[in-house]
Parts: C-alpha cells; structure tokens; sequence
C-alpha cells in the first residue's frame, strides 16, 4: 500500500507502529549524518527523519531527491513533539513514484513572487501552494455547508442543462455555440428550468449553479464563468419566506467555515464575523428617501452600484 496514513491523520494510537505516508517531497535538510524530510500531503505536511548510520542506504536515496518529488516512506511512527504535528517517521522503506525535474520553473515553498504568467503556464505546480489550495478548500465547504443546509430543510438538488437554444434572461450577452449545425447558447442562469420544477410538484430544489455571461466588464462583479448556490420553493406566503431560508442558510455556511476552515482562512488573510439572524431589513422607500436627499434619485429608479455606495 502507497499509504496507510495522511500526515494529519496520526495519532498517539500509531506511535510506535510502523506506518505508511506519501506525498511530495517540499524540503530536504541534509546535516550530515541525519536527513530531514518534509513531506506534504493533501492534509497537511510530516517530517522524515533518517539516521545515516542506521539505513545509510535510504539517507543516500533521501538527500539526492529533489524538490517535488513524489515518495512514499515506510517505517516507525515516533512521538516527538519538537517536530510538526507531535510525531516523525523513521523510514524503513522510501519508494520514488515520480522524480520531479530541476531547477523547478517556480518554487513552492520559497517566500519569492512568482509572476502570473509564470503561475499560468506551470498552473498544476502553482496549485500546490498553501495559499492556492485554501481557496479550493475552502470553496468545497462553502459549497458542501450550503447543500447540507438546503437538503436539510427539504431541498432536492437538481441539475439543469447548460446549453439552451435561447437566452432565458434579457439584456445580458450570451455566449454563441455551433450545436451540431444549430445556434445555441450558454446559459446564462437555470431560472427556466426551475420554474418548470415548480409545476412537477417537486416544490423545494436548488442547484450549484454554473452562470456564463459574454460582458466585457472588467470588474470583480462581472464575471463571464461564475459559480452560485440556486434555489427554488414553492408553497410560500411572500417574499419573506425566500429571504429567511436565504439568511439562514448564509449564516449556517458561515458557522461551517470558521468551525472547519479556521486554517484555510487565516492562510488567505480573512476573518469571518458570523452574521446574526434576521438580517436588518431596509424598504425600497426608506433606501429611496435616503437617496433623494444626497442624490438625483427619483422613486421608481433602479439601485444601481454607485446608489448603493451612498
């Protein structure tokens, strides 16, 4: 087996046994007659420590790897709480699955700027940086919190198509596509689709959602590929009713994220401030008044960006 254990995964019940974790080989420190290993997995990382003396064989296979490596190490897991994450492993066995090319277009670990078009061209190394994967991470229970809270509540997920032979919604732009010799489009949003789940009977649905949009805006509000949580219900007094389901299930996702991402967060530099329910609630008419007054605002206007600013 490549692994038995990812280095998050072990605790004091596996001190003294032999264990197996693998990973990419981050740092390699050789001080001559003992090697130190940091191995990084999708969970986290571990330490490799290895005696010359002891398996001068393996010293010599570990201190001429290089960065990005991929090994797997067999051998005694040893408490030690000098070391990441309490414990060491003492390699028996160490099998290179992939050895990585050097020097490395970019590096990893190294507290250096990397260029954006270098990231670009070399994305799958780029994607084994810290701080890249935090957002991965945390994007998965975003998404994850958000449908547990929706399924709980008696939402069934569905999932709509994403090529339509029409726009389902005005003024926007659409991307263009030849469908077998027939126009068709992107879509833009599953609005439609929901709709007709509505008539099925199946009054409760949501679906994480893929949105494409062909708007030349160059902002972080308009995005052409963009990603939302959908959601659909029927069997309602009024609006009310939609905007409870919505501020509760925001603040669930939330509660999830600093209870689970707590690291992930912190790596990306943003701290989270749980929301309390209900949300404070403002009418269209008191937004209205507010504006007339600072403003060339009428009532009846749309709530633009810079409206929302005042």
């Amino acid at each position: 087996m490549l692994r038995t254990y990812y280095s998050t995964d072990v605790g004091e019940e596996q001190f003294g046994k032999d264990i197996v974790i693998a990973g990419w080989v981050e740092d390699i420190r050789n001080l001559g007659g003992i090697a130190f290993i940091l191995l990084r997995d999708r969970k986290g990382k571990a330490q490799i420590t290895c005696i010359k003396k002891e398996t001068p064989e393996i010293f010599e296979e570990i201190t001429s790897l290089s960065r990005e490596s991929v090994i797997s190490a067999e051998g005694l897991c040893q408490k030690n709480e000098k070391v990441r994450n309490g414990w060491e492993l003492l390699p028996k066995k160490i099998e290179v699955l992939s050895h990585a090319e050097t020097p490395l277009p970019m590096g990893i670990a190294d507290k250096v700027n990397v260029d954006f078009d270098t990231r670009l061209d070399n994305r799958f190394i780029d994607l084994r940086r810290e701080k890249i994967q935090a957002i991965f991470k945390i994007r998965h229970t975003f998404i994850e919190a958000a449908s547990d809270f929706l399924s709980s509540n008696g939402f069934l997920q569905v999932h709509t198509p994403k090529i339509t032979v029409s726009s389902p919604e005005g003024g926007t732009e659409v991307f263009k596509i030849n469908y077998f010799g027939r126009d068709a489009y992107l879509v833009q949003s599953p609005q439609l689709y929901k709709q007709i789940m509505m008539a099925t009977g199946l009054d409760r649905v949501y679906e994480v959602a893929w949105y494409f949009r062909a708007e030349e805006h160059d902002t972080s509000r308009h995005l052409n590929e963009s990603t939302a949580i959908d959601v659909e219900m029927a069997f309602i007094k009024d609006e009310e009713d939609v905007m409870k389901i919505g501020e509760e299930m925001v603040k669930a996702v939330m509660e999830r994220m600093v209870e689970d991402r707590g690291k992930e967060l912190s790596i990306i530099g943003t701290d989270i401030e749980i929301p309390e329910t209900p949300f404070t609630r403002i009418t269209y008419d008191e937004v209205s008044e507010i504006l007339e007054k600072k403003t060339d605002f009428k009532w009846g206007d749309d709530l633009g960006t810079d409206t929302r600013k005042k």
